[in-house]
């Protein structure tokens, strides 16, 4: 389509409202690409790729205070203190001369902006505009280190995380749990202070029911309902340039598969004093707290607490994938036995041959492994230790299997076998399958947390390793 007929088409659709732009306020991996690709597929708004205009605002205010001869913030980068009226004109005379023929060409009505660390410039956004929208989005700070760690496998670089990485450089999950702490707490700090101009969208929530958090979303920005846009949002005509998730380019569906993810991380790699700040402003924004039980059993049901969980459309229901964010009660704590759990009904069906258990194969070389052990004089162990089996689906049911090393006997059971075991071993379904068929090191599978070790007594690297090497015999591992 040529420039005219773009033009044409935004005369037809109402005056372009260079005065109501729309920011996003977020940071990298918190699902902010596809919050664009909703916003710029309703028919009135235009949210381009990341194009840092609000930074680009903070850096001619600075050039524009300095020739007005106003004060300049005393470090570098940084918005000035006092922003003379005449700089705040230019600013405003800048960024409307951009985004007007942008809009134009676009055919649409007004400009949203999808900028990483927006959050730190929104005062001086709404001097620019005084009718400006934030659109506050958040994540749980688990999954976006675990976002953040999946697309930075050579080492943490891009996003905004260069400052945090390079303050420790040993540590990339606590080097994003501070990046996430305080992006949310300046994003959280605009909420507070503009609480008219501000909207809360939590990526759990838009998965879960896109059609109904879009329609809120439409209903506070003052836009038309647009009914069926969570379908329509991944249509080719979304721009390409420019930063971006670029996995979104092959998605054709929302779904929530990536919620809960972050139950991989190992949580201890966060000093108390930084997990307990994540924690603050985690409540606030109705996530589960991140504690010493984290990763070391069946994930949750659900990352939000269930105060507040909205009630999903049911309209929502058929559209939308069902995944981890939408089964059944939320789970207070990382260790609460939750109906989707394997409980000791299920359990004793499975041991008498009511139904194969579906971590069957994982179960039949405990036993054998056990057995061989027993012939050749038995364990050195006088304990018990519980193999966890997450299926691949998370919806489905985790299933437990405790071996008991004094009693020489492997069992089906439950999650509540956990708070007696002495030891726990918790692991996916590919990731058991693997280890077991030979194709994943048993070592490198617990280096990667794609198997977790969990021992509650803290007993030490010694018995740590007997323990593996044990449970590497059990499995008839040649080296591990």
């Amino acid at each position: 389509m040529t420039e005219l007929a773009h033009a044409s088409r935004a005369e037809a659709t109402g005056v372009v409202q260079v005065d109501r732009p729309v920011f996003v306020l977020c940071n990298g991996r918190s699902g902010s690409t596809l919050l664009r690709f909703l916003l710029d597929a309703h028919p009135e708004l235009a949210c381009p790729p990341e194009t840092n205009l609000p930074g680009l605002c903070v850096q001619l205010a600075t050039v524009w205070s300095l020739i007005e001869g106003a004060p300049l913030s005393a470090v570098r980068g940084d918005e000035p203190p006092e922003v003379p009226h005449a700089a705040i004109a230019g600013v405003r005379a800048t960024m409307d001369s951009m985004v007007g023929p942008y809009l134009a060409r676009r055919g649409k009505r007004r400009y949203c902006d999808k900028s990483l660390g927006t959050a730190r410039f929104a005062e001086l956004l709404t001097r620019v505009y005084p009718e400006a929208r934030f659109v506050c989005l958040y994540r749980h700070p688990m999954d976006v280190i675990a976002s953040g760690m999946e697309a930075c496998p050579w080492g943490l670089s891009g996003y905004g995380f260069d400052p945090y990485i390079a303050a420790t450089p040993g540590n990339a999950v606590l080097a994003l749990a501070r990046f996430w702490a305080e992006n949310a707490a300046e994003t959280l700090a605009a909420e507070d202070r503009f609480p008219g101009a501000c909207l809360r969208v939590r990526y759990e929530d838009l998965v879960a029911a896109p059609d109904q958090v879009a329609g809120e979303l439409f209903g506070f920005l003052g836009a038309a309902p647009a009914p069926g846009i969570s379908a329509a949002c991944f249509s080719t005509e979304r721009e390409r340039f420019g930063p971006a998730d670029h996995k979104i380019w092959y998605t054709s569906k929302i779904s929530s598969d990536s919620v809960g993810r972050g139950w991989s991380v190992p949580a201890g790699m966060i000093p108390p004093p930084v997990r307990e700040q994540v924690n603050q402003l985690a409540a606030r924004l109705g996530y589960l707290p991140v504690d010493g039980g984290w990763g070391t059993s069946a994930p949750p049901a659900d990352l939000r607490t269930a105060q507040t969980r909205p009630q999903a459309d049911p309209a929502q229901a058929s559209s939308a994938q069902v995944g981890p964010a939408q089964v059944g009660p939320a789970q207070v704590g990382p260790a609460q036995v939750g109906p989707a759990q394997v409980g000791p009904a299920q359990a004793s069906t499975a041991a008498a041959g009511g139904h194969r258990a579906a971590s069957q194969r994982l179960g039949d070389r405990l036993k054998a492994g056990l057995a061989e052990l027993g012939a050749a004089g038995g364990p050195d162990r006088a304990e018990s230790f519980v193999a966890v089996w997450l299926p691949a689906d998370q919806t489905g049911r985790p299933e437990h299997w405790l071996v008991d090393l004094k009693n020489h006997s492997v069992t089906l059971t439950g999650a509540e076998a956990q708070e007696n075991s002495d030891w726990d071993i918790v692991g996916s379904a590919q990731a058991w399958e693997q280890v077991t068929g030979g194709q994943l090191n048993l070592g490198a599978a617990l280096r990667s947390c794609r198997l977790r070790y969990c021992d509650g007594a803290e007993s030490g690297p010694v018995a740590s390793d007997a323990r593996i090497a044990m449970l590497a015999r059990l499995l008839d591992l040649a080296s591990w």
